[in-house]
């Protein structure tokens, strides 16, 4: 694990976090970037406290840590196809082959993700030990860091199963830690979004993390209460916990002034009202890097610039008939007589429209979909279907004959029905937006069936159970003997 943890140095930490990051824009009014930091004084002042926690962010931004969490679990779903299997760093996820001693496959996301857990726990340690920030400023960025946290572990269960907990900044205790289970994990995550949830200000704050932006004027790129509660939210039905997930995501949703569904070309667009949390591009000359992957540009997708993964015949051939995300959040570009679409819900590319489009990561939509299928779970199917109504209902084009528009669901629904029903509109909702899929088919008990059909179809061979999980990769493991492999893998 020293691999991992040798990032636990705090200064190091906080030294790169605040630094300039090279090629990159400006993150939203950050002030000038912190030239001499060590332990003892980042968090002897509001504002170095507050650009440590924005170095955070602007550092999930200028790295493949969107991507990793989006295009990897998506390649290994159903959602997607692959140009070129030649592309070794796409195709082992594609194909579900990953092996563990593979290094130009494996330590992704691992090695994404558990830095940034790092400086979470650093910014914790610090910002609690500080006896000098203004009280609300020190809450605040508690708050953020908790978050944080919470956030970063989700995606390691979830990807992982059973992982090493690291809670703390010490490498000699972190390179030695052995995976625990996952339930102990999850209570640690819901400790630390209840946490954030006490801490954070339900407004959107500006950098210096104590001012909040005048109502219609905010940028979304703080967390604030809503994003801890929209984590929860998810948790909570991950662990089929119902009546916490229902409350968790009313409580969102009934926060009309700050969040409303939009129109299905609006959403994806900076600070829209579906925007719960996202993250601000700071590359110079692109938008986000999931616009740039993921949009083709003329003809076949692309070898030489990376651009080669589409969206697979089985998705676009599942959308319903009428259903406007089709039209709205994919393209499509040809070669010959092969169509190759692509998702398009992020439109600018780089060099067009800069600062128009934001990353998102948590979104109003997200919050019926949990809403839904906890009513639904909890056998009241009918206010159920009216949540996931309020999505197909923006998917309908309203210009076109009836007959050629998307149908509301009935509320004659049986819960089987409705729960079919649900896991159309998450697909369809949620593609290609932060591994949604491969989650929810592993959640839901239907990613063995899935995958023995997805998975021959990919030149994959015969799916693998154990493959719902990623492996450790091999060379943490050499480094840490009290790491254990995933079951099925060989390192």
């Amino acid at each position: 694990m020293k691999t991992i943890y040798k990032y636990t140095c705090l200064v190091i930490i906080l030294l790169y976090c605040m630094l300039p990051l090279p090629g990159c824009r400006k993150f939203i009014e950050v002030d000038p970037p912190v030239t001499s930091v060590n332990e003892g004084n980042v968090y002897a002042d509001n504002s170095t406290a507050a650009a440590a926690l924005t170095g955070i962010y602007s550092k999930m931004a200028n790295s493949s840590f969107s991507l990793d969490l989006t295009v990897l679990p998506e390649l290994a779903a159903d959602n997607l196809a692959l140009f070129n299997l030649d592309k070794i760093n796409y195709t082992a996820y594609y194909q579900n082959i990953l092996q563990p001693s593979d290094p130009s496959t494996v330590p992704r996301p691992w090695l994404s993700i558990y830095p940034f857990a790092f400086n979470a726990n650093a910014a914790i340690k610090g910002l609690t030990e500080s006896n000098i920030l203004t009280k609300v400023v020190k809450q605040n960025l508690l708050g953020e860091a908790y978050f944080l946290r919470a956030f970063y572990y989700f995606y390691l269960v979830n990807l992982y199963g059973d992982v090493p907990l690291a809670l703390s900044t010490d490498y000699t205790v972190n390179n030695k830690l052995s995976r625990i289970p996952t339930s102990q994990v999850y209570a640690q995550i819901i400790a630390d979004a209840k946490q954030a949830q006490t801490l954070l200000s339900d407004n959107y704050l500006k950098s210096d993390a104590f001012t909040a932006y005048a109502t219609g004027e905010e940028e979304r790129i703080r967390p604030n209460r809503s994003t801890a509660i929209a984590l929860l939210a998810r948790v909570y039905l991950y662990q089929k916990d119902w009546a916490n997930a229902e409350q968790m995501a009313t409580e969102v949703i009934n926060k009309a002034t700050l969040y409303s569904t939009t129109a299905l070309n609006q959403v994806f667009l900076k600070n829209s009202k579906e925007t719960i949390w996202a993250l601000q591009p700071v590359k110079d000359n692109l938008n986000t890097d999931e616009g740039n992957l993921f949009t083709l540009r003329t003809g076949e997708p692309e070898i030489n610039t990376g651009r080669i993964i589409y969206l697979s015949e089985d998705f676009m051939d599942s959308f319903q008939s009428g259903d406007q995300r089709k039209n709205t959040w994919t393209g499509v570009q040809s070669s010959g007589t092969k169509p190759y679409p692509y998702a398009a819900k992020y439109k600018a590319i780089e060099g067009s429209d800069l600062g128009q489009e934001y990353t998102i990561v948590f979104r109003l939509a997200e919050q019926y979909l949990i809403r839904a299928e906890a009513k639904i779970e909890q056998n009241r199917v009918t206010e159920g279907i009216a949540d996931l109504n309020v999505l197909r209902d923006r998917a309908i084009d309203k210009n076109a004959d009836i007959d050629e528009q998307l149908k509301l669901l009935p509320t004659t629904l049986s819960k089987a029905e409705a729960l079919t029903s649900l896991s159309y509109e998450r697909r369809f909702e949620l593609f290609c937006e932060w591994g949604h899929r491969w989650f929810d088919l592993k959640r839901t008990g239907q990613l063995d069936a899935v995958m023995t059909v997805a998975t021959t179809l990919k030149g994959g061979g015969v799916w693998k159970p154990y493959r719902a999980l990623l492996p450790v990769p091999a060379e943490e493991i050499r480094l840490n003997s009290s790491l254990s492999q995933n079951a099925g893998y060989t390192n």
